[in-house]
């Protein structure tokens, strides 16, 4: 039986496809598997302690996470205010008998009445563009202020407290609605008025003061802006305010009882903002079930200046320091 010529290389071709591929496919049996990426394992830090023994495991419980206490610093004596700089005398000679140039008057351009002496004409097309634009139907003299928005003014803000840690007004008063109010104080939420950095430092530090008194710590939220009213100790102080739960939060904001506080009063060194607006921080941290009370003064750059409110840290020749 004969083949013709066209079909026996078609035979061969395909023949030639199979054996192309069963090499292909033993080649890629033959490649070594990837290694597996090796996951790491979370590590808990554990308290020393025996633990409870249940079902064949020993139960412990995990480490709270340690911060580092603001270091004391020694009283520093106060330095002698610097001297005022000698105003130069304008227009006296100097050490080569020539006078300075703030004795010399500012020469005035020569005006030809047409704004300079390099003055060209305008085209006749810009003259009739001017004229169009004096005359707006209205009887001129508008400046052409018709369909365009006028700039809003930025608010003022305060002058005693730095805007990248407390954002508030002329007033030292939040641009936020109150969200809350008692006799006492009238309270704002934390959000788009205290930076995010300033308010994990305060917390910090608090929680830090709550770990050495053996008191619960404060929970990030909520936070709260607690301005005094004027029938208070200190009006118009500004507070920052977190609570141990939710609990004690409503307690404090709603009722005004406030068993176990945690709160730090904002104290300006420099009550008029005009030299220095360091702001230092006084903690006050209570337990009404353990009757503990605990006050500390932290710099604004973070230096424990003792264990007592800012006013008498700041003020040593006080009359009960």
């Amino acid at each position: 039986m004969k083949f013709s010529p066209i079909f026996s290389r078609a035979v061969v071709f395909s023949s030639l496809l199979i054996w192309m591929g069963g090499f292909s496919v033993s080649a890629w049996a033959n490649e070594p598997k990837k290694a597996e990426p090796v996951k790491e394992e979370k590590k808990f830090k554990y308290v020393e302690e025996p633990g409870e023994e249940g079902r064949g495991y020993t139960y412990k419980r995990v480490a709270k996470e340690a911060y580092e206490e603001p270091k004391p610093v020694p009283k520093e004596e106060p330095k002698p205010p610097p001297k005022a700089e000698a105003k130069d005398a304008h227009g006296k000679p100097d050490a080569h008998g020539k006078p300075d140039d703030h004795g010399k008057p500012a020469e005035k351009k020569k005006d030809d009445g047409h704004g300079g002496g390099d003055h060209k004409e305008p085209k006749k097309e810009e003259k009739k563009k001017d004229d169009k634009k004096k005359d707006d139907g209205h009887g001129g003299g508008h400046g052409g202020g018709h369909g365009k928005e006028v700039k809003k003014e930025e608010p003022t803000l305060s002058a005693l407290y730095e805007s990248k840690e407390i954002k508030l007004d002329a007033n030292n008063r939040p641009f936020k609605p109150i969200a809350r109010t008692t006799k006492k104080a009238d309270y704002y939420l934390c959000r788009d008025i205290v930076s995010t950095k300033y308010r994990n430092t305060v917390l910090a530090e608090m929680n830090t003061f709550a770990d050495r008194m053996g008191l619960p710590r404060a929970q990030d939220m909520p936070c709260m802006v607690k301005i005094a009213k004027a029938d208070t100790k200190f009006p118009g102080a500004i507070y920052l305010e977190f609570y141990v739960n939710d609990k004690a939060a409503v307690e404090c904001m709603k009722l005004g009882e406030c068993g176990s506080t945690r709160l730090v009063m904002l104290f300006p060194k420099d009550k008029t903002g005009k030299q220095s607006k360091d702001i230092y921080r006084s903690y006050v941290l209570t337990d009404e079930r353990k009757f503990q009370r605990g006050a500390f003064c932290v710099s604004p750059q973070g230096q424990l200046l003792g264990e007592k409110n800012c006013y008498v840290a700041l003020n040593p020749d006080w009359l009960f320091n």
